[in-house]
């Protein structure tokens, strides 16, 4: 019997919305490597930035999912770490901070370097529907869509931030963001890539490519021995 293989994917509500099980990625998995156990770590929280996420590599903190506090992501010793971009929840800190961004970005990478024995893959997530952003949030309700429409585009911006630091970086890169341009560029709706219940997170359909993709990053990259 093969060791199980852990996976834990560390972001913000792009990462989280996923669920604790992460089916689809669960689904790819199992179809890819049929005789490979997995077990799957979401450390996922909303609304949150990549300087909690340094945090939660080495501390515990309260339980998205449910009651308590979820171990720290260092403590399960992962064979691979998915990091999500964070892009969204930076968004509004304008065109003069991304240099501030890029360097937290670092900083993640190093602590989770530092601190686990694990590969580390840059998931840069979908990019924003800027017709109907944050449509359907009640908190958000009465704000202009054209006030929305800007911070799409600031999302978009830092999600560009993303893909330039991988490449700076040189980074092994789950470039989600242009796979969808390109699908969308080729004639595929947005609004298929986009939960539309809130008009700003991932759909079932994009997470079955985002983890068609993840499962295709272990494979191109030789990760499981």
């Amino acid at each position: 019997m093969k060791r199980k293989y852990k996976i834990a994917c560390l972001g913000d509500s792009m990462t989280a919305f996923w669920g604790a099980e992460m089916p689809e990625l669960r689904d790819a998995l199992d179809r890819d490597f049929p005789n490979q156990p997995f077990e799957l770590f979401n450390y996922g929280v909303s609304g949150t930035r990549a300087e909690y996420g340094i945090y939660r590599v080495t501390h515990d903190f309260p339980n998205p999912f449910g009651v308590g506090v979820q171990k720290c992501l260092s403590s399960v010793s992962p064979d691979l770490v998915v990091v999500e971009s964070f892009a969204y929840n930076h968004r509004l800190d304008g065109k003069h901070r991304i240099d501030n961004y890029c360097n937290v970005l670092s900083r993640l990478f190093d602590v989770l370097r530092a601190t686990t024995p694990a590969k580390l893959v840059f998931l840069i997530t979908i990019p924003p529907d800027k017709d109907s952003f944050l449509d359907h949030v009640p908190t958000y309700r009465d704000v202009a869509i054209e006030l929305r429409r800007e911070w799409a585009e600031y999302s978009e911006m830092y999600l560009k931030a993303a893909v330039q630091f991988a490449y700076d970086e040189q980074l092994p890169c789950i470039n989600v963001f242009e796979r969808v341009r390109e699908k969308v560029g080729s004639g595929v709706p947005i609004r298929w890539f986009i939960d539309q219940n809130d008009h700003i997170h991932p759909s079932r359909y994009a997470y079955e490519l985002i983890a068609e993709e993840i499962a295709g990053a272990i494979r191109r990259l030789d990760l499981i021995k």
